[in-house]
């Protein structure tokens, strides 16, 4: 079932209504009066889920350079907690 946009004649309200497909009248939201007209609204963007060759070696890239960073900063951590450890006496065990 679509959704369709309508307008009302009588208050000029607009609405969406899901309604059977083929449907071009139904009852006015804000005055419930029965005028009420199937307007044409513009779809929505598609979504871009399909990727060319280019943007795919992009976006590749990206997320090459965030694991190099994840895990320079992921080893620098953890050399700072054993250089705690150790100057506290822990050692590495």
């Amino acid at each position: 079932m679509p959704i369709y946009e309508f307008e009302c004649d009588e208050c000029g309200a607009r609405f969406e209504e899901l309604v059977a497909a083929g449907t071009t009248v139904v009852a006015c939201h804000e005055c419930g009066g029965e005028r009420t007209q199937r307007r044409y609204s513009a779809q929505a963007e598609s979504f871009k889920l399909v990727k060319g060759p280019g943007e795919a070696r992009r976006q590749e890239a990206r997320n090459a350079e965030l694991r190099k960073r994840t895990k320079a900063d992921f080893k620098a951590r953890r050399k700072a907690a054993r250089d705690a450890r150790a100057k506290a006496g822990g050692g590495d065990g």
